[in-house]
């Protein structure tokens, strides 16, 4: 009896984790790109069962762009699994390319303060609103 408890707990938690990496989604935000720019809007919590997909999706999708601006204000849970898919895929950007983070809540924010997660010159800059970092962007396109 304790074990088949047991196996449907861990069932349950897995179909449960499986509905929610399912939730994250991006959303291309065209009114915003352009030849040389990205936009995306992330919506949805980053946590290690849907964030290792979503990056992996935004890196397919930034093949042929400069600039890569992420939207995050639909974004709000940034757990340990998503902080390291954050970072892998920050790393293998190339180098030529530059990664705009905006509109970031308050739990992911503390989460990147917490790893000491913070921009990098010419790759990786922070940004309080979407304006902000288009506005940043102008001069490049």
């Amino acid at each position: 009896m304790v074990i088949a408890i047991t196996v449907g707990i861990v069932l349950a938690s897995l179909l449960f984790m499986r509905c929610i990496a399912q939730m994250t989604r991006l959303s291309e935000r065209p009114e915003t790109s352009s030849p040389t720019r990205l936009v995306l809007r992330v919506n949805g919590p980053l946590f290690f069962a849907a964030a290792e997909r979503i990056f992996n999706d935004i890196l397919q999708r930034s093949e042929n762009y400069q600039t890569i601006i992420l939207q995050w204000d639909a974004v709000p849970i940034l757990d340990a699994g998503g902080l390291n898919a954050f970072l892998s895929f920050s790393d293998a950007l190339p180098a030529d390319k530059q990664l705009l983070i905006t509109d970031i809540p308050f739990q992911p924010l503390k989460t990147l303060a917490r790893a000491n997660v913070h921009p990098i010159a010419g790759r990786r800059t922070f940004y309080p609103t979407l304006e902000q970092a288009l506005e940043a962007t102008q001069s490049i396109d």
